[in-house]
């Protein structure tokens, strides 16, 4: 790449300078030779471009070095939903018994948020669902839902998911059935094959749980449902209720001041358990602006059932307890991770988010997505907040490969490279170890750009894909040092 840009550069001179000439002295001929030379100097220049701009950075040694390096990096994923072995996400009724299916990789993935999966038949024969979902494909080929997925299947077991012949997805599903009868294939893939050493997984199904599930595993506080503290009925079956948490508890709680103690109780405990950071996908259910309500407000507001509630005496609550959390989070020195973005996405953008980050200096927010599409935006507010906000592409490179490159390279240049992390976000071995994989392969493929244009030094790329991958999130969260297991010199 860097020989085309200097031939780019010869001819382009080569060129203007004739150009030149003939423009101070028009009256005069400028010979054949001249002529010819301009000519190959613009052809040259041209020619170079486009060379330049179609060489894939993969095909350089830079790039090869780098990948190979970020590779070997045990890895600290910083946000999954890996279910337990026994509830795990996918699981459908066969002609073999309950298990997973090829029909699960899929229907389990992000791709299911863009294309209809065919649904897996009665009967549980995977005979009767091929024909059918063999063609879901065709129109989505060229997705991030879609693609990474399949490094999955061409490294895990040796197929060409683009190019499957019926025979081959039969035997696939079999496998995939036969993987999934015991734990260790979950553990072996992303141990081993994914290079994981911890990953933080977010309990969702279960937000009272304060028990791993894997020995890999890190405890997250998933506290999105207690915005909705205001009244016990936001919580068929108390289900994550944090009345039921009192109870169990012996708490009192009949007014705010009680609530709050008891939500600050349930974060005491869970960090005294193991868990390493608070977690809000919020986003999902409404605006990220928070704006700030009076303690009396959420006071008279508390003991209402949401029938005897407006939607801006809703927001309202929701609000002011959002703020106390984010104190609280600072309290407790457990940091912050926010959903931004691709969620309802006209409520999710993070500048949303400035006023509440801009009120809590002491708090560390740890920014979700890379706040896709809104990438510039999230860079901002790391810029202008820089001291206690982290930005984590946990998923972008997912969303859309080319996106996150492009974010990678972006958020180097206005922060900091230890504020960066990353996670797989996935929820079964298969998709850890292909979003594990798809960022590799994308952070590698970002640093390796900057290599080739002489703005970074390979040896402080590296460095940099090693602090993504790993070492920010141990200067982050340094009580995951106590839980590191495996032998590795950093080199």
């Amino acid at each position: 790449m860097r020989f085309e840009v200097g031939l780019c550069n010869v001819g382009f001179v080569a060129g203007r300078l004739c150009f030149a000439a003939e423009r101070r002295h028009p009256s005069r001929m400028i010979s054949p030779a001249v002529s010819r030379l301009a000519f190959l100097g613009l052809w040259l220049s041209l020619a170079a471009t486009t060379v330049g701009a179609t060489l894939d950075v993969k095909s350089t040694e830079s790039y090869r070095r780098i990948r190979t390096h970020l590779d070997r990096v045990p890895a600290i994923d910083t946000h999954d939903h890996l279910k337990p072995f026994e509830i795990m996400q996918g699981t459908v009724q066969t002609d073999r018994g309950v298990g997973m299916t090829l029909y699960s990789m899929w229907s389990s993935s992000y791709y299911s948020w863009i294309h209809q999966v065919t649904p897996w038949p009665k009967s549980g024969k995977f005979e009767e669902w091929w024909p059918l979902a063999r063609n879901d494909f065709e129109n989505a080929r060229a997705t991030s839902f879609y693609r990474y997925q399949l490094s999955a299947f061409t490294d895990l077991y040796g197929v060409d998911f683009e190019t499957v012949t019926d025979a081959q997805a039969a035997d696939l599903n079999r496998r995939i059935f036969e993987n999934y009868r015991t734990p260790a294939w979950v553990h072996d893939v992303v141990t081993n094959r994914a290079n994981i050493e911890l990953m933080l997984n977010d309990p969702y199904w279960d937000r009272f749980n304060r028990t791993n599930a894997y020995p890999f595993g890190v405890n997250v506080v998933n506290v999105t449902r207690l915005l909705r503290g205001f009244h016990p009925t936001e919580y068929p079956a108390d289900v994550d209720s944090p009345y039921r948490y009192a109870r169990e508890q012996g708490l009192p709680l009949t007014n705010l001041d009680e609530y709050l103690a008891v939500v600050e109780h349930w974060l005491r405990a869970a960090k005294a358990a193991g868990a390493v950071c608070l977690k809000t996908t919020v986003a999902y259910e409404r605006t990220l602006n928070f704006e700030r309500v009076p303690k009396e407000e959420a006071a008279r507001l508390f003991g209402r059932a949401r029938s005897g509630l407006s939607p801006a005496e809703v927001k309202a609550f929701e609000d002011y307890v959002q703020w106390q959390l984010v104190a609280l989070s600072a309290a407790v020195d457990l940091p912050f991770q926010i959903h931004t973005g691709h969620a309802r996405i006209q409520g999710s953008n993070p500048m949303l988010l400035v006023d509440l980050i801009a009120a809590h200096p002491k708090t560390k927010f740890i920014l979700f997505h890379g706040g896709y599409p809104w990438v510039g935006e999230t860079g901002a507010i790391m810029q202008r907040h820089g001291a206690h906000v982290w930005i984590d592409t946990v998923w972008l490179p997912t969303i859309s490969y080319t996106v996150a490159k492009r974010a990678y390279q972006e958020f180097l240049e206005l922060m900091p490279s230890n504020r960066l992390l990353w996670g797989a976000d996935a929820h079964h071995a298969e998709g850890i170890y292909g979003a594990t994989e798809w960022t590799r392969r994308c952070l590698a493929e970002a640093l390796a750009e900057k290599v080739e244009r002489g703005e970074l030094r390979e040896a402080h790329a590296m460095r940099i894909g090693q602090q993504v991958l790993r070492d920010n999130a141990l200067e982050l969260f340094p009580s995951l040092k106590s839980r590191l297991w495996r032998q590795w010199d950093g080199g």
